[in-house]
């Protein structure tokens, strides 16, 4: 599965997963992509969670789908917005910088 890194303007670091339709997700596996790609969020200080390949991905954080990133991203990346990945812990956001690196993976 791919994988990138992203690091916020605090330092934390989070591991993107991109889990394209037919892969698996969620706790242990169990479930399967099937409308469309997801993009899933991972806080790198917690070995809560690992991938099929067994890397340690982290803290699940939050998962979107990918057209939900997209369809904003021409806007958002001209106007330097970032993406706040839960409202009630401060450092789980992505700022502009990180999200123009995320969208220019995505359009790659």
């Amino acid at each position: 599965m791919e994988k990138i890194t992203l690091k916020n303007e605090n330092g934390l670091e989070f591991r993107v997963r991109f889990v394209p339709v037919g892969e698996t997700y969620g706790k242990d596996h169990c479930l399967t992509s099937e409308k469309e790609t997801l993009v899933e969020f991972f806080d790198r200080r917690y070995p809560f969670y690992t991938d099929t390949d067994g890397e340690i991905l982290g803290q699940f954080v939050s998962r979107y789908y990918l057209s939900t990133l997209t369809e904003d991203s021409a806007r958002l990346s001209q106007e330097g917005g970032g993406l706040n990945l839960d409202c009630g812990i401060d450092n789980w956001s992505i700022d502009a910088s990180q999200m123009k690196i995320l969208y220019d993976h995505i359009q790659h």
